[in-house]
């Protein structure tokens, strides 16, 4: 498991009503937790105000270790896959992509497709600004919230 796909886990648990999420992928197990009480920007809560089970206590100080330095939202957004299905570059074999890394694109262009149920739902950009990275092969099985491209925003 990758720091970008740990640290979209953490701001969609940041972003959610849930207070706790565990997941296991290829013999890694991640468990993350918010902490009740927690002051804003990272900082640490000392051990003796907690009143959270030694586990929630180390998910969340792994948690704080391993969350990515701040970045200005304006900087860099990635674009993650809204289904599970399979990511195509382009719109047909040995067609030329929707987009390249370093392509200039505009909020709303299709950047990709992802085929689900035999049905190809376009990947939109969410802002204009120019491609990154691509993080994701042709052809390569995606799940919702898997990191597909970077935008770099204008």
């Amino acid at each position: 498991m990758d720091l970008a796909t740990i640290a979209k886990l953490m701001e969609m648990l940041q972003d959610s009503s849930l207070n706790e999420l565990e997941l296991s992928e290829n013999g890694t197990r991640i468990r993350l937790s918010k902490t009740a009480g927690r002051a804003g920007g990272g900082s640490v809560i000392p051990a003796n105000v907690r009143s959270e089970s030694p586990e929630a206590m180390a998910a969340a100080e792994i948690a704080s270790l391993l969350a990515l330095p701040e970045v200005e939202d304006s900087v860099e957004k990635v674009v993650v896959a809204g289904l599970p299905g399979t990511f195509y570059r382009a719109p047909a074999p040995g067609a030329e992509p929707y987009a390249k890394e370093g392509d200039i694109i505009k909020e709303g262009q299709t950047l990709a497709l992802i085929e689900a149920m035999k049905m190809l739902n376009p990947v939109e950009a969410p802002l204009a600004g120019r491609i990154g990275h691509i993080l994701v092969e042709d052809g390569q099985p995606v799940t919702a919230g898997t990191p597909l491209i970077t935008l770099i925003a204008d």
